[in-house]
């Protein structure tokens, strides 16, 4: 998974490569735009950039500050000259919204025949109860220590890095971004493709992803409608996931879990004695599932040209088998509230005590 996409990535980023790279040139040149703005003390941020950083950091002033550096470097002085006056920022102040957006002109040609180089790179502080940051960047990074206010993110081929988003709502959607990451999100959804985020705590997430490979250490709830890529739940409490060619991994699952999948592997390490419900429809998928020994449950699987292995002392209260069909029911310890339920066609199931 991760193969396929690190070429679609190259593939994908040829323009960016065009624009950085570790050569030293004979000229280099810079210019900076530094601008203070005194705004309401909930003042939002706009931010659109291309082919360079942007970092917002929160202080306890009300004032937007922007420190934007515009770096050219070539073999060539005359492209350095032109492609420097070519580069500017909009800039938009007034009270309750600051915005900038880089505008790169056209005139010259972008490489001019010779390997050249330039980035614009943002460094913002923002009124810590700010009410909106809305960033939009290509071709870079984007930085962002704790935030209180609501966020809108939007990254392509370059990386995130959060600290923690602690408002209800946060909108952020990445493509092509590797080793992304997000200290702690309160509440939002995230659309990703192609590439690969880790998120440290997580309390409530709706999750779109495609080709994407996500890693959650903590989680109170996470949604996802997800297709290809690999996705690990370290302790997560609720999970509803639906999604096809998908590795699906969790270690602890302490409350209910819903998955329907097809082509796709399942791994639960332990259902610990905390959770109370597990839901599984699956096609072409084996699904193994670990239960500690305090989760009394009861039981019910379907299953076709599948087969059931288990460990653990399990009552049957029903066994049907036939050549193609399989259905099981029972409990485990005692009958109670507690229900692990799986239907699965062409992918064997096994329930394991741990």
């Amino acid at each position: 998974m991760k193969k396929q996409r690190k070429y679609l990535f190259i593939l994908f980023s040829i323009p960016f490569l065009m624009f950085s790279n570790g050569e030293k040139f004979t000229h280099t040149k810079q210019k900076n735009i530094k601008k203070t703005y005194l705004v309401n003390t909930d003042a939002s941020l706009a931010i659109t950039n291309s082919y360079g950083s942007i970092t917002v950091i929160p202080w306890d002033e009300d004032k937007i500050d922007l420190d934007i550096t515009i770096k050219v470097s070539s073999n060539n002085e005359k492209w350095v000259n032109q492609r420097l006056n070519d580069i500017t920022v909009e800039i938009s102040a007034l009270k309750g919204l600051v915005s900038a957006k880089t505008i790169i002109g056209n005139s010259g040609s972008r490489n001019n025949g010779s390997n050249n180089n330039f980035e614009i790179n943002y460094i913002i502080k923002i009124p810590r109860n700010s009410n909106n940051v809305n960033l939009n960047n290509k071709y870079g990074s984007i930085i962002c220590t704790d935030l209180l206010s609501s966020t809108t993110i939007y990254c392509k081929y370059g990386k995130l890095t959060l600290g923690k988003l602690s408002s209800n709502n946060n909108d952020i959607q990445i493509e092509y971004c590797d080793n992304s990451s997000i200290s702690y999100l309160n509440n939002g959804t995230i659309t990703a493709k192609y590439s690969d985020l880790n998120i440290q705590q997580i309390n409530k997430l709706d999750l779109t992803s495609d080709y994407t490979d996500i890693d959650i250490q903590d989680a109170n709830e996470v949604k996802y409608t997800s297709k290809y890529g690999d996705l690990n739940f370290q302790n997560i409490k609720n999970l509803d996931g639906l999604g096809n060619y998908l590795k699906i991994k969790v270690g602890n699952l302490n409350g209910n879990i819903k998955i329907n999948t097809k082509y796709s592997d399942i791994l639960i390490h332990t259902i610990t004695a905390k959770a109370s419900a597990v839901a599984i429809v699956s096609n072409y998928s084996n699904s193994t599932i670990g239960f500690d020994e305090n989760f009394d449950f009861n039981f019910d699987v379907i299953l076709s040209y599948a087969n059931l292995k288990y460990s653990g002392d399990l009552t049957f209260i029903n066994k049907e088998e036939t050549n193609n069909t399989k259905k099981y029911s029972g409990y485990y310890k005692k009958k109670g509230s507690n229900l692990i339920k799986i239907s699965s066609d062409y992918g064997n199931v096994s329930l394991i005590k741990k």
